[in-house]
C-alpha cells in the first residue's frame, strides 16, 4: 500500500487515541490489594503511565513491599480485560478529528501490536490506521527513548521534520523530541493558546488538531512522493 505524501502524523495510543489507563490502574490496585497491600491513586497513575506491564508490576511490588508472584502478569492482565469490557472508550472527539485528516496516521506506542490492534478495533478507530504500527516490543526499544520514533520515520522514509507525534505524557513527549520531531503534546486540562515552545504545541482538545496541522503541515507540500507504508 502506498500513500501520497511528505508527511505522516504519528500517534501515541493510550492517553491520546483510546483511554485504557485507567482500566489497567484499577487493575494493579485490585492486584496490590490481593497482595495485601494498598496504593494510592496518584501513584498507580505514575506506575502505568506509558511503561510495560510487568515493569510495572515490579514495580508495584517493590512498592508493597512483596516478592513478584510468578503468575504476576496474567493476574494483572486478566483484571485489566475485566475493567476494559467495562470502560474502554476512545478520547474525546478524536474520532472526529481524525476523520478531517488526510495525511497518513501511523501509531507509535509501547504497546504490543496485538494490544493496539484490540484497543484501536473495540473504539472504531482501526480504519483511521490501515498502514503498520510501530510497537515497542517488535523494535525492542521503549520510549522515553527516542528509537521507536527514530526507527519509525526511517521505515516511513521521512525526515524527522517530516512527521509531527501526537503524545499525551512527559514519557512520549521526551522521546518524539529527542528523535527530533515536532511534537503536539495532548493536555485535557490545558485552556491557553495553541503555541509552540520549541518543539512542543501544547493543545487541550482533540477538535484543534486538524485545523493546527493545516496549518504546520501546508496541504500544497503533502501530494509529492510515495510514503513507504511498511
Amino acid at each position: 500500500m502506498s500513500n501520497y505524501s511528505d508527511v505522516a502524523i504519528l500517534f501515541d495510543l493510550d492517553g491520546t487515541l483510546v483511554d485504557s489507563q485507567d482500566a489497567e490502574a484499577l487493575a494493579m490496585q485490585c492486584f496490590a490489594r490481593q497482595l495485601g497491600g494498598t496504593i494510592l491513586a496518584p501513584d498507580i497513575h505514575d506506575l502505568v503511565t506509558d511503561r510495560r506491564m510487568q515493569e510495572a508490576i515490579d514495580m508495584l511490588c517493590a512498592h508493597i513491599g512483596v516478592n513478584v508472584p510468578a503468575d504476576a502478569y496474567p493476574r494483572v492482565r486478566q483484571l485489566a480485560e475485566y475493567f476494559l469490557e467495562r470502560r474502554l472508550r476512545c478520547v474525546p472527539g478524536v474520532d472526529a478529528a481524525l476523520g478531517r485528516i488526510d495525511h497518513p496516521k501511523f501509531v507509535v506506542s509501547n504497546s504490543p501490536v496485538d494490544t493496539i490492534d484490540d484497543r484501536l478495533s473495540r473504539t472504531k478507530l482501526l480504519r483511521h490506521f490501515p498502514g503498520a504500527h510501530f510497537s515497542a516490543y517488535e523494535y525492542r526499544t521503549w520510549k522515553p527513548a527516542p528509537d521507536l520514533y527514530l526507527a519509525a520515520i526511517q521505515d516511513l522514509g521521512l525526515e524527522p521534520d517530516a512527521a509531527i507525534a501526537v503524545e499525551d505524557s512527559r514519557v512520549g513527549v521526551q522521546a518524539a523530541v529527542e528523535a527530533g520531531l515536532r511534537v503536539y503534546w495532548y493536555q485535557p486540562s490545558f485552556r491557553g493558546s495553541n503555541c509552540w515552545v520549541g518543539q512542543v504545541r501544547l493543545f487541550g482538545k482533540m477538535s484543534a488538531l486538524p485545523t493546527m496541522l493545516e496549518g504546520d503541515l501546508p496541504l500544497a507540500a503533502h501530494r509529492r512522493r510515495p510514503l513507504m507504508v511498511v
